[in-house]
């Protein structure tokens, strides 16, 4: 009963996003009903159906997206599911990509109190995430000079279910800070690695912005999203929110957004490259990366399920995109 609760609450809220309110019960029950068919056929969630507009499209126009049932086969094909583990979990993360990171990490859990004090005098201002969080879910920063470290530490400790890592900040270049200066903007690139041919794949491109003063900048959690063109590195769309609401400008700083070009493109993807071939088993990935002054570029964290919503809202479907390439590679769709 909770999962039926679920869906129609779901399903509700998502088509009076997208439809609006207007909608007598007739075209509700139709909608719902197209929508159970693009789940057989296309393997569409409700935030497919609605986000892709598959309530306005044909069978060949839904057939160019990457649903949520082609994104488990995408997940499934490119990467083993013993090393997901590498990406999921943020400590081995940090271990495995320490040359990437550009900077200090700690976990809690296996650390004194004196080490965590250290560590926070050193700092000042320090992110706390939980290792296995995603979508931001749970990141926090703190400063020394306003906080009680004793009890912090305390209470991390004693959430027997979570285990926590502190992460130094990262002062990120002034020309991105401009968006969200709360948050670390960040952007995000999605490949697929051939690792017979050793050829990385740029499948999308994507900056993200931090909005209303929270401390990250994830899509799901209040974010705003902007395509990059792969080859220039130039924002080719508007912004825009999981509410379906779009942005010239960013709300907040007034910012341009649309036209903005990411300095040192080409080192950024010469860096994402770097990064994908040295995890060659887990071939499907999303980086976030950030830009220091300088030119110098930052791996803040990989993604083996990167969102293929993300990717594609109010841009086009990858469905195809990712088809030759995984035929390349000589796997079974």
């Amino acid at each position: 009963m909770n999962k039926i609760r679920y869906i129609r609450k779901r399903f509700h809220d998502m088509l009076q996003i997208y439809v609006g309110n207007d909608v007598c019960l007739y075209m509700k029950y139709l909608y719902f009903l197209d929508w159970l068919f693009a789940f057989l056929i296309q393997g569409a969630s409700i935030s497919d159906y609605f986000g892709y507009g598959f309530y306005k499209k044909r069978v060949n126009g839904r057939n160019e997206y990457i649903t949520y049932r082609r994104f488990c086969k995408i997940q499934n094909i490119c990467n083993k599911k013993e090393d997901r583990d590498l990406c999921m979990n943020k400590m081995k993360f940090n271990k495995y990509f320490f040359d990437f990171l550009g900077r200090k990490s700690m976990d809690v859990n296996n650390s004194s109190f004196e080490e965590f004090k250290s560590f926070f005098e050193k700092n000042r201002e320090v992110f706390v995430k939980e290792i296995s969080s995603y979508r931001g879910k749970g990141v926090k920063m703190y400063s020394f000079d306003n906080i009680d470290i004793l009890q912090l530490y305390a209470n991390l400790k004693s959430e027997k279910n979570s285990h926590y890592i502190l992460e130094e900040k990262i002062v990120q270049a002034e020309t991105l800070a401009e968006f969200h200066p709360w948050s670390i903007n960040t952007i995000r690139i999605v490949t697929l690695y051939d690792n017979i041919k050793d050829i990385v794949y740029f499948m999308s491109a994507r900056l993200r912005m931090g909005n209303k003063q929270n401390v990250v900048d994830n899509f799901h959690y209040e974010g705003i999203g902007a395509n990059v063109d792969i080859e220039t590195g130039i924002i080719d769309s508007v912004g825009y929110n999981v509410r379906n609401e779009f942005f010239f400008n960013h709300p907040i700083t007034g910012k341009q957004i649309i036209g903005f070009k990411i300095p040192y493109w080409q080192e950024c993807k010469e860096f994402v490259m770097k990064a994908a071939r040295h995890i060659p088993t887990v071939r499907y990935v999303g980086w976030d990366i950030v830009l220091l002054e300088g030119g110098k570029f930052l791996l803040v964290e990989g993604n083996d399920n990167a969102d293929h919503d993300f990717q594609q809202l109010h841009y086009r479907g990858l469905w195809k995109d990712y088809k030759k390439i995984l035929k390349q590679l000589k796997r079974d769709l």
